[in-house]
């Protein structure tokens, strides 16, 4: 196998004409003789896969690991989210938003991940959050679809705030292909009726996506209950937010007569196995079955991707013994297709496949099996074997941002040293709050 890039996108074949600049990976016999002037990435003896997709990511967390805990110990995800994250999230200013898109990317690429779904909260330091996001995620050579979650937990002006946020990046100009932007809110319990509605209009205005937390946990139900509603779907429908292109993250608590209403609409879910289990919210039965599309986030764990699918397997294996790795691949799946509608490329030369015309985003993984890989076996691959150790060499539209497991783009080092007193800052910060 052979594949000759140029102006970031794949071609096929053995390279007759090429310019100096070009890329050309050797995963086989390569008539290297053709094109003497294309750099070469050697990738004899490996694996060559598609660039992976987090499609929802907080990065503001890449900061948090290791940090103090809690005043006191949550009993409840609510407390959870009030002792832990909205601190951290209260702590964040600008340079450290920016820190925290460097850190968390530059994990996702040695984690073989080449696209980014995050889902922002600094309510401090809202205005211009999203650039520096975007920023972060850039410096690395990422691709990156960002969103400032919207949210009434600081009063009316704090959502204010961020739906403009949200207006703003939507309306500037972007990177075509490599960065992109959604409509953010952080979850039905936090917003009221008129703010879902608001969230869903700008939405349909740029014709973007709504992308929200929804029934993680039983908070959405309860409240959508209080305010007259049967359930959440129900809330989401009076709003318009399915009625438009809707990104739902986590869906634990949907009913399964739920998950077939949105299945109805443009929704695609996102399932955060290890998040789930981290916070003791329940397991998302519904993931299975295909009623709506699923894709794989990560929630700011971290941004191992493989770590992730793995997890989703065993406790997919776990609720039922006789499913299969070819589930987990189509959470990959849905993330590739995820990527390629928000990113506004072609459906039929998007992500996820090493075709003519598909964009230059792959990942050469050192990977010597000892049993066949092939299309009916990757998958289980994927549940059993394949790690981010296994990761060499990652490009993005056709550059090379990870070479022998080193970043091209920057010094991990000095990245390192910027990151570890960025976190004691930040965690300075919650200390006060």
């Amino acid at each position: 196998m052979s594949l000759l890039v140029a102006g970031g996108q794949i071609l096929h074949g053995d390279p007759v004409e090429s310019r100096p600049g070009d890329l050309c990976t050797e995963a086989g016999q390569i008539a290297a003789e053709a094109a003497p002037d294309v750099e070469r990435l050697d990738a004899r003896g490996c694996l060559v896969i598609p660039g992976l997709c987090i499609a929802h990511h907080h990065l503001y967390s890449a900061l948090a690991r290791g940090m103090p805990g809690p005043p006191k110990v949550p009993q409840t995800f609510v407390e959870v989210l009030e002792q832990i994250w909205w601190r951290l999230d209260r702590a964040l200013d600008g340079d450290l938003n920016e820190l925290s898109a460097r850190a968390g990317t530059a994990e996702a690429l040695g984690c073989g991940v080449t696209t980014i779904v995050d889902h922002h909260a600094s309510p401090l330091a809202i205005e211009g959050s999203l650039d520096r996001i975007a920023a972060g995620i850039a410096a690395l050579g990422a691709r990156g679809v960002v969103c400032y979650e919207a949210t009434n937990r600081h009063g009316p002006e704090g959502f204010a705030a961020g739906l403009a946020e949200s207006r703003r990046w939507l309306e500037k100009a972007k990177v075509a292909g490599m960065q992109a932007g959604m409509v953010g809110g952080h979850a039905p319990f936090t917003l009221d009726d008129e703010q879902l509605a608001a969230l869903a209009a700008l939405a349909a205005e740029h014709d973007s996506w709504v992308h929200l937390h929804v029934a993680e946990d039983a908070d959405d139900q309860r409240d959508a209950t209080r305010r007259g509603h049967p359930d959440v779907t129900a809330r989401l429908e009076a709003a318009g937010i399915v009625a438009g292109k809707a990104l739902l993250a986590h869906g634990v608590h949907l009913s399964p007569g739920e998950v077939t209403r949105l299945s109805q609409g443009a929704v695609t879910l996102t399932h955060q196995p290890r998040s789930n289990m981290n916070n003791h919210v329940g397991y998302f039965s519904s993931v299975r079955g295909g009623a709506v599309p699923v894709a794989l986030g990560t929630d700011g764990i971290n941004s191992d991707l493989f770590a992730e699918a793995q997890a989703g397997f065993y406790r997919l294996r776990e609720h039922d013994r006789h499913a299969g790795a070819e589930e987990v691949w189509s959470w990959i799946a849905g993330g590739w297709r995820l990527a390629t509608a928000a990113l506004g490329l072609d459906p039929a030369r998007g992500f996820g496949r090493l075709d003519v015309g598909c964009p230059a985003d792959f990942v050469v993984l050192d990977y010597d099996a000892a049993t066949p890989v092939h299309a009916g076996s990757l998958p289980w691959h994927l549940a059993f074997g394949l790690s981010a150790r296994h990761v060499r060499h990652v490009v993005v539209a056709g550059e090379v941002v990870v070479r022998d497991r080193a970043l091209t783009r920057v010094d991990a080092r000095a990245l390192q040293a910027e990151t570890r007193a960025g976190a004691e800052r930040l965690w300075s910060r919650m200390a006060s709050l």
